[in-house]
This record gives structure tokens, C-alpha cells and sequence, in this order.
């Protein structure tokens, strides 16, 4: 004759085998025999909690608070379970409740600063995180989820310090590596963060973004090949993510190999018809070979899908500017500028639009705009010395193209123009120094 202790163990055997559901029977018969029996209660919470069947779990942790009020693990788990179940609140009440009746719950202080984080409250969350490891000083978790606070809060020097301790901890800590390959990459050093990619490769040679990351680098250090590569690898552990066939096609842009890029913009859209990305991207290409209807229906098409892409409206507006739309472009450049302010391109093109208008105050308006956002934004400052030549302010003018000059000392057409400029000042030798500057240049780039 078999007791409850008997028909648990049996559960606990058949959970152990991922036997869910024969699990649940034991369970339940033996809280029938026994409706006090804590152990089932706990133990049935944790299957339902495995099947992803949150609500059922916390309906157990509750039965195992009301027979016993001061266990901290079935708040733990009661909380682990609003937290996935987006109970955010909730679940950082049971932690509390179990770090208040145990207060060196490590776990419970890392979940704890995990909700935090997934809310937004950084600050609380790293609180939470130097418990964790106070608490748990071996903790290699802790240590990267403390370092991604840091490094979100660009504090990068602490952030790899956090990642540096964890792999001390754990050398195979394939997230310490990833998180300590993005925070070199945000401070340049492109060199460590291939490193640090290729060990997350080591470690797990099927992790797709660890490929991608690394493309990611290969592509800013235009080495097109290597990005290419990663990406076709990325691609083929997930061969389903549109943002890789994405990334792949800019490195094939990139690498002046248009109809490939446009089969990776077309297999994103085949598996994603709206995705913005890969219609704004396919457009750019075809405006690049010429093919400007084509272009303009996808930039047409992405805005009709997000009325909010800015970068659609801004590639819109250099064809309707090209084709001689100008009213239409000025109407695409406003919209760039109502969505990102910051975007200094918009203005600088804008002015260039209204110029061919002879609009000049309103170029000039967008043109102080421009620099005001991006003060090396050298076509801005030659585009605006031209104005002011035009109108005859040739201090103006000069400063201007002196600042074009400054920003892209090769310019051949800002040296000429401020020849133009020093001529009508009178200062003839300053204009045949920098004729002579701009002949040097043309025969330098004809070599």
C-alpha cells in the first residue's frame, strides 16, 4: 500500500524525466491524500512553472504560503513566475518578501534587479546586483548583469571590469565575452572586441549573433569579405532573421555587388513583407543603379508602413530633388526634420532645394541649421559660402569656404571657389595660391 511520501517520490521520479503530465498525477494524488503536503504543492508548482503554465504555478505557491507563510523559496518562485508572466510589480513584492525572510537570498536579490532592469531602473538594479554578489561573491552572473548596467550607463572602464571579474570566475562565460566585445566596440577598440566575439564563437559555435556582431566590426573596418562571411554564417544558423539578410546586403553594397544585395533585401521581404528595413534598404540600392521608379515605390511603400521612418522620407527626397520635384522633396526633407530634429542631412538638403527655389533666406535658415547640429559638416558650410558669394558677402563667403576646407582639405571645388572669393576681395595672390592648390588636386586624383 502506497503512503503520499511514496506517490510524491514517484512524481519527483517522472519530473526528473521531463515527464510532465504522469508527474502531475502523482502530485495530485498525493496532496488527495495528503491536502497539507507542502512538498507537492511545491513540487506540482514547479512542473506547471516548466510547462509555461505560470498562472496554475502560482496558484500552488499560494497553497504552500497559506500552509506555511515564512517559506522565502515559494515567494522566490511565485515571483519568478509574475515576472515572466509580466507582473513586474508583483514580482518585485515576492522577492522582497523573500529577501525580507532571508536576507542573504542572492537569487532572490538577482531576480530582483532583473525586473528593475527589464523596467527600466537601472540604479535600483545594480543596488540589487552588488547585493548579489555580496551575498554571493562567486556569482559570474552577477557580474555581467551589473557590467550591462554600467555599460548601458557608458561607464565602459567599470563596465569590462564587471565582465574581467566574471571571467575570472567562469573563462567560458560565453555572455561575459559577448558583453566585453560590445563595450570595446563602443569605445573604438575594434581590434579586442573581434577577440572577444571570436571566444563566444569558441565556446558556442552555433550562436548566430556572435557571428553577426562580429560582421558587424568587419563591416566598420570595411574588411567586406570577412563581413560577408560571418553574415552568410549567421545566416545559415538562422536562416529566418531578416535583419542578417539586411546586414549582408549592405556589405554587398558595400562591395559593388547591387544584385546580390537586392536578392538579400528581396529574401527579407519575402520573409517579412513589412519589414521597413529591407524596403528602405532595397530602395537605396535601386536608386544607386538607377532604377528610381523601383526606388521610389519601396521608400513610397516603407512610409506607407511606418508613417514614422524618417530615413524613407529622407531618400524620397534626394530623388524628387534630383528629378526636379522640389516642392515634393522640400515636403520629404520638413517631415525628416519634424521626426529628427537632430538630423543635420535633412537640412543641409533642404537648403540646397530652396536654393534652387532662390529661396535664400530659407537656405540659408536650413544651411545655419545644418552646422548649428553638425559643425564638420563641410558641404553644409560650402553650400552657404556659395550663397554668400552669390549675394556679394564675401567675408562670409571666405569663412565659409574656409571651413569647407578645413573639414575636407581635398575639396577641390571649395578651393576654387574661394580663389573666387579672394579675386573679388582683390587679394589676387591668396586666389592664384589656391587655383594652384585646386590644379594639384585634380591631377593627384587623376594619377
Amino acid at each position: 500500500m502506497f503512503d503520499e511520501t511514496d506517490v510524491f517520490y514517484r512524481g519527483v521520479a517522472l519530473q526528473e524525466k521531463h515527464d510532465y503530465a504522469a508527474a502531475i498525477v502523482s502530485f495530485d494524488e498525493a496532496i488527495r491524500l495528503n491536502p497539507k503536503y507542502i512538498e507537492a504543492y511545491y513540487s506540482r508548482g514547479n512542473v506547471y512553472e516548466a510547462k509555461g503554465q505560470h498562472d496554475v504555478a502560482i496558484e500552488n505557491y499560494n497553497e504552500v504560503l497559506r500552509f506555511s507563510p515564512n517559506e522565502p523559496v515559494a515567494y522566490y518562485n511565485r515571483g519568478v513566475a509574475h515576472g515572466k508572466m509580466g507582473d513586474f510589480d508583483q514580482a518585485i513584492a515576492d522577492y522582497g518578501e523573500a529577501i525580507g525572510l532571508d536576507p542573504e537570498y542572492a537569487k532572490a536579490y538577482f531576480n530582483r534587479g532583473h525586473v528593475f532592469f527589464r523596467r527600466g531602473e537601472l540604479d535600483q538594479a545594480r543596488v540589487d546586483y552588488d547585493a548579489t554578489i555580496e551575498n554571493d561573491p562567486k556569482d559570474a552572473d552577477a557580474y555581467v548583469a551589473r557590467g550591462l548596467v554600467h555599460a548601458i550607463k557608458n561607464d565602459l572602464d567599470t563596465a569590462i571590469a564587471d565582465y574581467d571579474e566574471a571571467l575570472k570566475l567562469d573563462p567560458q562565460h560565453a555572455k561575459a565575452h559577448g558583453n566585453r566585445g560590445n563595450a570595446f566596440e563602443k569605445k573604438g577598440d575594434f581590434e579586442t572586441a573581434i577577440a572577444e566575439y571570436g571566444e563566444v564563437i569558441r565556446i558556442k559555435p552555433k550562436d548566430a549573433k556572435a557571428f553577426s556582431n562580429r560582421a558587424v566590426i568587419y563591416l566598420k573596418m570595411e574588411q567586406l569579405d570577412d563581413a560577408v562571411t560571418d553574415y552568410t554564417e549567421a545566416i545559415r544558423l538562422n536562416p529566418k532573421s531578416i535583419r542578417f539578410y539586411c546586414a549582408r546586403a549592405t556589405a554587398y553594397s558595400k562591395r559593388r555587388q547591387p544584385d546580390k544585395a537586392i536578392a538579400d533585401y528581396d529574401e527579407a521581404i519575402r520573409l517579412e513583407p513589412k519589414s521597413v528595413e529591407a524596403h528602405v534598404g532595397r530602395g537605396a540600392v535601386r536608386a544607386a543603379q538607377g532604377h528610381r521608379e523601383a526606388a521610389m515605390e519601396d521608400f513610397s511603400h516603407a512610409i506607407e508602413l511606418d508613417p514614422q521612418c524618417s530615413k524613407a522620407y529622407y531618400r524620397r527626397g534626394l530623388i524628387n530633388g534630383s528629378d526636379g520635384h522640389l516642392d515634393r522633396a522640400i515636403e520629404d526633407y520638413t517631415k525628416v526634420t519634424e521626426l529628427n530634429p537632430d538630423d543635420p542631412n535633412a537640412y543641409g538638403h533642404r537648403g540646397v532645394v530652396y536654393t534652387r527655389k532662390g529661396q535664400l533666406p530659407a537656405a540659408l535658415n536650413d544651411f545655419n541649421e545644418a552646422t548649428r547640429i553638425d559643425p564638420d559638416y563641410g558641404q553644409a558650410y560650402y553650400n552657404r559660402g556659395l550663397v554668400y558669394l552669390a549675394a556679394g558677402n564675401l567675408e562670409q563667403a571666405l569663412d565659409d569656404l574656409t571651413n569647407t576646407i578645413r573639414v575636407d582639405p581635398k575639396n577641390i571645388r571649395a578651393y576654387q571657389s574661394r580663389a573666387i572669393a579672394y579675386q573679388k576681395m582683390g587679394e589676387n595672390t591668396k586666389a592664384a595660391k589656391d587655383m594652384a592648390t585646386a590644379k594639384q588636386l585634380e591631377v593627384a586624383r587623376k594619377q
